[in-house]
């Protein structure tokens, strides 16, 4: 991975913490994104004094909002030449339905629309990599999801787990339509379950009750941090998948995703409402 320049989103805690710091002992140059300043910064540091890569830098974006990934973007066209690898990992859960300043519902926006907006302004600077590769963290919650277009704006029965689901299910939608529109690039795109990992995701944005029982599932059943970004850092480095794209995922080995994930008549539908929701030029 030396001279490979890495960008991973949520890269100050949890699996994207893990993910960097792996990526960065094998030497390459890390670029995280995460909405706290403060964060970043101690995530950066501890990085640098863990495996000694002093070519750690980050900048602040709010995933849940069009306007600061756009800026994001901007800052990174800025400073970079190219992107070897993109690492679209931020996410999050919200209790209740809410819309964000682009009139978009919360978890969709955030789980869904960042992945699409990012990955689709970085383009040209991914293209430029002799090979490069994007990596989507999506979950095995997408078995579960069901893609509802009108969700995506108004609240049709807002429930936590079921708008997670949904939103899993729209990155490897996302994923293997972004493959196909790739084909014939140096451009790979995989997506991945982590697995359940013992992060503070479900602690967020979230009620007591809630927040009870994911610290107490996760302390349970949780596997580290660093065991769910295994995944990641395989797809991200590994020459075991190179060439390989629009895959699914887990335990660092091909798994068969949801009969709706392979629906390429809905692949396509959810691109072009992502595109008429939130638009790449």
């Amino acid at each position: 991975m030396k001279d490979k320049i890495v960008l991973i989103t949520g890269g100050s805690a949890g699996i994207g913490l893990a993910t960097a710091e792996a990526l960065a002992e094998k030497g390459a140059e890390i670029i995280l994104a995460a909405r706290s300043e403060e964060k970043l910064k101690q995530a950066a540091q501890l990085i640098e004094s863990k495996t000694g890569n002093k070519k750690i830098r980050y900048y602040v974006a709010d995933f849940s909002y069009q306007k600061s990934i756009r800026s994001l973007a901007q800052n990174v066209k800025k400073d970079y030449q190219k992107i070897d690898v993109l690492i679209n990992n931020a996410g999050g859960v919200f209790p209740a339905f809410k819309l964000n300043d682009d009139g978009l519902e919360m978890t969709i926006a955030t789980n869904h629309f960042a992945y699409f907006l990012l990955t689709n302004l970085l383009l040209d600077l991914i293209k430029k990599s002799d090979y490069a590769r994007i990596v989507n963290v999506a979950s095995d919650s997408h078995y579960n999801g069901k893609i509802d277009f009108e969700s995506f704006t108004k609240d049709k029965g807002y429930f936590i787990t079921k708008a997670y689901a949904q939103s899993k299910l729209a990155n490897v939608l996302f994923t293997a339509e972004l493959a196909e529109r790739l084909t014939g690039t140096q451009v790979t795109v995989n997506s991945l379950h982590p697995g359940f990992v013992k992060t503070d995701i479900g602690n967020k944005n979230t009620q007591w009750y809630a927040k009870l029982f994911w610290s107490l599932a996760s302390r349970i059943g949780g596997i580290s941090v660093e065991a769910g970004a295994k995944t990641s850092v395989y797809l991200a480095s590994s020459e075991d998948v190179k060439g390989v794209s629009g895959k699914y995922f887990d335990k660092c080995m091909l798994k068969d995703p949801a009969p709706l994930a392979k629906d390429k008549a809905l692949q396509k539908e959810l691109w072009q409402k992502s595109e008429q929701l939130c638009p790449i030029n």
